[in-house]
């Protein structure tokens, strides 16, 4: 069995509501990311959410009381995810494998338009240097330290090439990944496991440690 039939990683799972409260709860925030990723955080406004979510003005401020309240909330979400799929990093097994298995089931978790479109609008108010693009910046940042950590433990152990430049590395990986985000948004009928052989073409040419290869 190869590494990557062994090897399958699945992104975590946020728990269920478990009340009427948080499932509504949850309605405004599913609703909120369509009209963010539509619009934009500046320009969506509160009667388009409530719109989305089919929920009366009064009834969506019993839950959120300002939009600025229901981005902090999407954003402690995505920070929640990511420490929970940056774990997914560390898990046994091979650590080249690893990073192509997460960076696929990343795509796979970006391809709806709202999840997708989002990620491009918060890239777009970090590039604008916002007090929302701050939020979600400290948030990749976060991201970026484990996947460095991951990379230098990988070349120390010869898991990964020894000449390794990790910041060149990591630059490149990134780049890609958020460059496909956008493209898979404006192709959707390109599928993950077409891209699937050349991502991990890309990844193991970049870290493989090279045949023949001397070790100190």
């Amino acid at each position: 069995m190869s590494d990557s039939q062994a090897l399958k990683i699945q992104f975590p799972v946020p728990p269920a509501p478990t009340s009427a409260h948080e499932l509504r709860r949850q309605q405004v925030l599913e609703a909120a990311r369509s009209c963010f990723a539509r619009s934009g955080f500046h320009s969506a406004s509160m009667q388009q959410i409530c719109a989305e979510a089919q929920m009366s003005p009064g009834a969506l401020y019993r839950y959120f009381p300002s939009k600025d309240s229901i981005i902090e909330a999407i954003a402690e979400e995505e920070r929640t995810l990511a420490a929970a799929c940056t774990q997914l990093l560390f898990v046994p097994g091979d650590p080249v494998e690893r990073i192509i298995q997460v960076g696929l089931e990343y795509l796979r978790q970006t391809r709806d338009r709202a999840t997708g479109g989002l990620t491009i609008e918060i890239w777009s108010e970090s590039i604008r240097n916002t007090a929302v693009g701050q939020r979600f910046c400290e948030i990749e940042a976060a991201v970026h330290t484990a996947f460095r950590k991951l990379l230098v433990e990988a070349r120390d152990r010869g898991e990964i090439d020894r000449d390794t430049d990790i910041d060149a590395a990591m630059l490149l990986i990134f780049s890609l990944a958020d460059g496909l985000i956008v493209h898979l948004q404006l192709r959707p009928e390109i599928g993950i496991d077409a891209i699937e052989p050349h991502l991990r073409k890309f990844v193991e040419g970049l870290l493989s440690p090279k045949t023949g290869h001397a070790r100190a």
